[in-house]
């Protein structure tokens, strides 16, 4: 499992999320995804990072806002709708 963080500008708003995946291609992915643009078509990625988690850590998001937290395919969906508008 790994787990991504995107930060975006958005016209000066800055933006964060975490999304959880499942493989290192899948965090190729969302990364070649991030640097068209984030979840509005203004937002530019500026800062990234992707961590492996390993053995038998659970991955429950205690701080992070719910809105800021998406599993992978939600995340996909997300951008998706945002590259049609």
């Amino acid at each position: 499992m790994w787990l991504v963080y995107f930060r975006f500008d958005d016209q000066k708003d800055v933006k964060t999320y975490h999304i959880r995946t499942g493989s290192k291609a899948d965090v190729r992915e969302l990364l070649a995804l991030a640097e068209k643009h984030g979840l509005t078509k203004t937002a530019k990625l500026v800062e990234y990072a992707a961590f492996s988690v390993s053995g038998t850590i659970k991955l429950k998001p205690m701080i992070v806002p719910n809105f800021h937290y998406y599993e992978h395919n939600d995340f996909v969906a997300r951008w998706k709708e945002a590259d049609t508008i």
